[in-house]
């Protein structure tokens, strides 16, 4: 046998615990299964995935990117280099 610890907000250890104890079982077991799934499933057993951007997905920036694609597409592109962002 072996501890994990791990650092997390109060607010959502005390949910945590609330939660699971409802349902009849404790931190480490909780935990356990939680292990025991990510080896059963070989990954996280559950999809994450990022919250859309409500920008992104705007009518303005897809008419905006359709129109960008329409140029590289027409031969009318221009490659720039890139930079990181600070």
């Amino acid at each position: 046998m072996t501890t994990i610890s791990a650092k997390i907000e109060d607010s959502d250890k005390d949910s945590f615990e609330n939660i699971i104890s409802s349902i009849g079982l404790n931190v480490t077991t909780a935990i356990t299964a939680f292990v025991k799934a990510v080896i059963r499933e070989n990954g996280l057993p559950f999809e994450l995935k990022a919250k859309d951007d409500p920008y992104i997905y705007s009518e303005e920036n897809l008419k905006y990117l359709r129109q960008a694609i329409a140029q590289v597409e027409g031969g009318k592109g221009q490659v720039h280099e890139l930079k990181e962002l600070s």
